[in-house]
């Protein structure tokens, strides 16, 4: 019997381990990121592994998984993008034991680079998909996933929203936790090592498996009420129950769970029986394609483009498309104005801030390619100039180095994004002779998504081994609290960038501030000597420090001081010093 109050991302991971995973694998992103933790602590005596990258953990998912076990793997959307090259490749070659994707998606979106939709992914590589509506639905067609891919032999995605994964429900279940499955390698070249082919006898094969699939999984018509039906999927379907109910709307509704492969059948039925649908899913129009002339949706621009399908948005479409008179509400966040202290911020006394002042110190005229993660706070510094995705702060370095030879390039990454994607890029830069310089901001953990281990803390490798491997000749590593060697440091690596024509490493090391923040009782407070010059509490932008409008002065908070001392080397007057 388990029962409590629950993750969406935690029933999944419930979901796997009830249905005999064997072992789990997954890459840190929000929303994503609580699965493998959760599914640890469901099942301790089983495998569960923190990989290097998403494509890493799916190919080690798979390759378990073509070996008759079942597995797990977990990411967010833009990591399905790292994984894409195998992703298409197993959709093919299917598996022996049973194999679920879980790709957790941002809608809005909220802490991502994109708001794209993995169904489009699942559509494109011909992988089943289900699109759960609620945590308790994320429990159930998860379960339903493992059943489906055991029965199939196809590796199927989940993809939950991040309302989905972050939302809470009361759950319980008197499933017991299933027996991991076992199994062992069989040989089969035309299947597991397939040529060209034997590639296409394996898509054949896909595509009879998929219409057995659509047909067994076509969603059920209700009885008929109305004249417009809402067809939907996933969150979406959850927030258009709701609503429907509660304004009594003319609409019977039709979940789908599965919006990949969709029954032809089903969607030519629905068509005969209402005279208009309306199709509810988030991001892109995977279900509204396989409809016509009497849908409305994204595709005839009822239904906005881009950003989150929120709750007034979808009363809006349904009382339009209802013909009932009505003024939508606008949010208070649609009139309201942000205050400018409520922008996110990198936290007092993180060791990322005084590298990216000694950057700007290094080379105030410098070009600065940032990346994924903590560190692109560094926005907030005038210190982050490009973000792309995760790793390519190298290759756009080396680019734009090549793009403006007079000027110094100084890209910044992560210890766990480094060792994700970071390390190709270093390797290509050494090759092709860029005159770059690569500051690592390593904090000990990947800390942005809830403090998941780092390769390097295993005690089995270093950065510094990492890049010596990728053929970097110029690696210093220094402590971003000493202001001084920081910038020296940098400077000393443009030199040698310049003059070798190569890159150059500097590793800022510095444990991430929130495991140390209690550690250390000394704080800094400021004098009357202060003259209010705002480089403190603007330029610096430490969040413990504040201007005191009465006093006209900088002012320290000293429940949020932690004790640093950076803020001491960047007075230009010697105003700060250590509280007595």
């Amino acid at each position: 019997m388990v029962n409590g109050f629950f993750l969406g991302n935690e029933l999944i991971a419930l979901a796997a381990v009830n249905s005999g995973v064997k072992s789990a694998y997954a890459y840190p992103g929000t929303p994503s990121s609580e699965i493998l933790s959760a599914f640890q602590k469901f099942a301790t005596e089983r495998y569960a592994q923190w990989s290097l990258n998403e494509k890493i953990a799916l190919e080690l998912a798979a390759g378990e998984a073509i070996s008759g076990s079942s597995t797990l793997c977990c990411m967010k959307m833009v990591g399905l993008n790292v994984a894409a090259d195998p992703l298409f490749s197993v959709a093919y070659t299917g598996v022996a034991g049973a194999m679920v994707l879980v790709s957790a998606d941002d809608p809005g979106p909220y802490s991502s680079q994109t708001e794209q939709d993995s169904r489009m992914y699942a559509v494109s590589a011909k992988m089943p998909v289900l699109d759960p509506c609620n945590p308790q639905d994320a429990y159930r067609l998860t379960m339903l996933a493992y059943e489906i891919s055991a029965k199939y032999k196809l590796p199927v995605m989940v993809r939950p929203v991040m309302r989905v994964c972050h939302s809470r429900q009361n759950f319980e279940t008197g499933e017991a936790a299933a027996q991991p499955m076992h199994g062992q390698f069989q040989k089969d070249m035309p299947r597991w090592a397939a040529t060209p082919k034997f590639r296409r006898i394996l898509h054949e094969k896909l595509n009879r498996s998929l219409d057995l699939l659509a047909a067994e999984m076509a969603p059920k018509i209700p009885e008929k009420r109305y004249d417009m039906a809402v067809v939907a999927s996933g969150y979406a379907y959850a927030m258009a129950k709701d609503i429907i109910d509660e304004l009594n709307l003319p609409f019977d509704i039709i979940k789908v769970d599965m919006p990949y492969p969709l029954d032809r059948q089903f969607v030519i039925e629905t068509e005969l029986v209402y005279d208009r649908i309306v199709v509810l899913e988030e991001t892109f129009p995977v279900i509204e394609h396989n409809f016509t002339i009497k849908t409305v949706g994204r595709l005839n621009g009822l239904i906005p483009s881009e950003g989150e399908l929120t709750p007034d948005i979808i009363a809006d479409i349904l009382l339009t498309t209802a013909g009932i008179q009505h003024e939508r509400e606008k949010a208070e966040a649609e009139t309201a104005e942000t205050p400018v202290n409520l922008k996110p911020r990198l936290c007092a006394g993180c060791g990322h801030r005084p590298a990216f002042y000694a950057m700007k110190l290094a080379a105030p005229d410098g070009i600065f390619p940032g990346d994924i993660g903590c560190y692109t706070l560094g926005i907030n510094l005038n210190a982050v100039d490009t973000c792309i995705c995760m790793g390519a702060s190298i290759t756009f370095a080396e680019a734009l180095k090549r793009s403006n030879p007079e000027k110094p390039v100084i890209c910044t990454i992560g210890d766990s994004t480094f060792f994700h994607t970071g390390v190709t890029g270093l390797t290509n830069a050494v090759v092709n002779n860029a005159p770059i310089v690569v500051a690592i901001l390593d904090n000990e953990t990947t800390a942005m998504t809830g403090f998941q281990p780092v390769p390097h803390l295993s005690g089995k490798l270093t950065i510094e081994q990492a890049c010596r491997g990728a053929g970097v000749n110029h690696i210093v590593t220094v402590d971003p609290y000493n202001l001084k060697k920081g910038t020296e440091a940098l400077k000393q690596a443009i030199a040698y960038a310049h003059t070798d024509n190569a890159p150059a490493v500097v590793i800022f090391n510095k444990e991430c501030v929130t495991k140390t923040r209690y550690k250390n009782k000394k704080t800094a407070e400021i004098s009357d000597a202060c003259t209010d010059c705002t480089i403190c509490y603007e330029k610096f932008e430490c969040p413990a420090i504040f201007r005191n409008r009465a006093k006209r002065m900088a002012e320290i908070d000293q429940n949020a001081c932690v004790g640093c001392m950076v803020c001491i080397q960047v007075c230009p007057i010697k105003a700060i010093g250590v509280k007595k």
